[in-house]
């Protein structure tokens, strides 16, 4: 048979061409010995502790991480075998999990804030026969560790001198420091570590997320789904060996871990800071180029950055000049912000050139603020269970400084990331036809979708349609390619008239509301109706504030007529239907999720509201500093190369 030259090859799909012309690695351990190779004496992360700047170097990240992992060879770990992380972000976490995947293991990593009862029953779930913990974690943790055979403390100054803590000496777990785990280390350990091979299938971690609904899940998580997440990161967010990163969110979530990896991998330098009161120093010292964060923390970044100006008595010199800004803009599309607010930009380090926000929606108002300084501030979309970026917004400095596309666009989570597709689907329980309005529920496909749920094939069943993972998060795709996210359909309010109502864009609009500090608007039952309820927990410092300001005495019922009055005026610009009948306050925040959105699955349908308990609830600010005092931890890491 003679064979065509001329004909065409089949058309790869977008995640085979993705793997194709991928400049990083499948596996953690191939990246990790690319990054030494390439990088070698380049600084790879660092941290102050104790006023002292630890750091290592890519090789020494690369020689630390293979001697943990021989030294849990050492210790019976098998290839498989899950190994729990409750640690803060820094050196023990990153190196433990290092090791973990250069040995074969499935990384585990746990909130350090979940309950004692929580964390016991995720080790039990998970068949973690190890768990890495710090000594501040496991302060607070009772005597079980179900089916822990190995706990590795790290931080631990009795764990060091051979003395467990009180609450060990009872029970079963193996005892050893952190930077004793390579001291076990073989020469039996050491070759088997060479020749432990990890296939770009297998498992590298096991992340346990609630999202906002509760009920915990164990998400899978390949090697691959991981590594290609980062390759498409890269291409989206541009990061390269030059760039340096500033880590305030904790490692164990998906959102922050793929932003690290994503900078690691590319021979960027981190820091890692897990004290949000020292953001604004760090910030100042280390310049990051690049910064991430949550809609929350940047809300508080500009609250600062106004109370500052007030407290300066410049208030008005600021507003002034974001006047100035809005005419240029509108007049001529340029952004004058980075000229005019040189000193802020100075504040966060002078040397930011990309700010990013994902793990919850961001408010377009917040964005559009720091665009008016001149600061691109943009956003993402994604799921633990695809690794979990799906789209992002692009940084085009063009369009940033001479146009208004940004201010126009700053609802969007921008286009799927290289290598995913992304279409809507119908969802006929809640009568959502895409036909009729362009809007569905979001679905998506490519090689970072998960692998299913741990122990949960019922549940893996049912997040995937015909190949394709189930977002649950409704939205419309515009001409340009941009998605633009609606809410989740499972909180969709079904009326009894038919009519729907979207709980995402009453709750966005309502935390506009400087009285309003959390929302969560739900369905609730009424003389067997269902009606629109919202949860408010009100702001006490503006609330007393306009309650002073009108003389008004502040019981409960002024702070209810204020909020009412409030939601009454918010409630004109919606349809009928849509507006809020009902209202709760509660004197206390809503439950969070660790990424600080209202949890959902957590919020009661009745709260108590008493005035002076509501009134001592809110957090204090972060105080301004003019030098930084830190106080001495438990310990600092023995062996960490330190420059002051």
């Amino acid at each position: 048979m003679v064979m065509n030259p001329f004909k065409a090859k089949p058309m790869m799909e977008p995640g085979e061409e993705l793997i194709a012309t991928s400049l990083t690695p499948l596996t953690i351990p191939a990246m990790l010995a690319r990054v030494r190779a390439r990088f070698g004496d380049k600084v790879a992360f660092r941290q102050k502790i104790a006023g002292t700047w630890h750091e290592l170097t890519f090789e020494q990240t690369w020689r630390r991480a293979n001697d943990f992992a021989a030294g849990l060879i050492a210790m019976g770990l098998q290839k498989g075998d899950r190994v729990a992380i409750v640690c803060e972000s820094g050196e023990p976490w990153t190196i433990g999990y290092f090791g973990v995947s250069l040995a074969g293991g499935v990384g585990v990593p746990l909130y350090t804030e979940l309950k004692p009862t929580e964390i016991d029953q995720l080790l039990e779930r998970s068949g973690a026969r190890f768990l890495i913990a710090s000594s501040k974690v496991l302060a607070r943790l009772g005597d079980q560790f179900r089916g822990v055979e190995h706990l590795i403390v790290a931080g631990a100054a009795e764990a060091r001198s051979g003395q467990p803590p009180r609450f060990l000496r009872r029970g079963r777990p193996d005892v050893v420091p952190f930077d004793d785990v390579a001291l076990q280390a073989t020469d039996d350990s050491r070759a088997a570590l060479q020749a432990r091979h990890v296939d770009p299938d297998d498992l590298a971690s096991i992340v346990f997320t609630s999202g906002t609904t509760g009920g915990m899940k164990g998400v899978m998580l390949t090697h691959k789904n991981f590594m290609t997440n980062v390759e498409m990161s890269r291409r989206k967010v541009q990061v390269d060996e030059k760039d340096r990163l500033l880590m305030v969110l904790p490692l164990h979530h998906a959102f922050p871990f793929i932003l690290f990896l994503t900078g690691f991998a590319v021979g960027g330098e981190t820091t890692f800071e897990n004290d949000l009161l020292r953001v604004r120093d760090r910030l100042a010292e280390v310049k990051p180029t690049i910064f991430f964060g949550v809609p929350a923390l940047f809300e508080q970044i500009y609250r600062t950055i106004l109370r500052r100006a007030e407290s300066e008595g410049r208030l008005e010199l600021f507003e002034r000049g974001l006047r100035i800004v809005d005419v240029a803009k509108r007049r001529t599309g340029v952004n004058l912000g980075r000229l005019i607010f040189r000193e802020v930009h100075q504040l966060l380090g002078g040397q930011l050139r990309l700010m990013f926000s994902g793990g919850a929606a961001l408010r377009p108002e917040t964005a559009r603020h720091f665009y008016r300084l001149g600061l691109p501030l943009l956003q993402g979309w994604g799921l633990t269970e695809a690794a979990p970026v799906i789209a992002a917004q692009d940084l085009v400095q063009r369009k940033f400084l001479f146009s208004n596309y940004y201010e126009e666009h700053a609802g969007t989570v921008g286009v799927p990331v290289d290598g995913v597709e992304v279409k809507l689907i119908d969802v006929p329980e809640k009568e959502i036809y895409v036909h009729l309005h362009g809007e569905g529920e979001l679905v998506v496909r490519g090689p970072n979708v998960f692998a299913g749920y741990w122990e949960a094939p019922k549940e893996t069943a049912e997040a995937m349609a015909d190949g394709w993972l189930r977002t649950g998060d409704l939205g419309h795709i515009d001409d340009e390619g941009n998605i633009w996210i609606t809410g989740r359909s499972k909180y969709v309010i079904v009326l009894d008239s038919g009519e729907k109502v979207v709980p995402d864009e009453l709750e966005e609009r309502f935390s506009d509301s400087d009285l309003v500090e959390d929302v969560c608007v739900m369905p609730r039952q009424k003389r067997n109706k269902t009606q629109v309820a919202a949860v408010i927990y009100p702001n006490p410092d503006n609330t007393l504030a306009l309650l002073a300001e009108r003389n008004e005495p502040v019981t409960e019922d002024s702070v209810r007529v204020l909020l009412q009055q409030e939601l009454d005026t918010i409630g004109r610009e919606f349809a009928q239907y849509k507006r809020v009948t009902e209202l709760i306050l509660s004197d206390t925040p809503l439950p969070k999720t660790a990424l600080q959105k209202v949890a959902r699955g957590h919020v009661a349908d009745s709260f108590s509201f008493d005035i002076e308990r509501w009134k001592k609830s809110m957090p204090a600010a972060a105080p301004e500093q003019e030098e930084e005092e830190e106080p001495a931890p438990e310990s600092a890491p023995a062996d960490a190369p330190t420059e002051t």
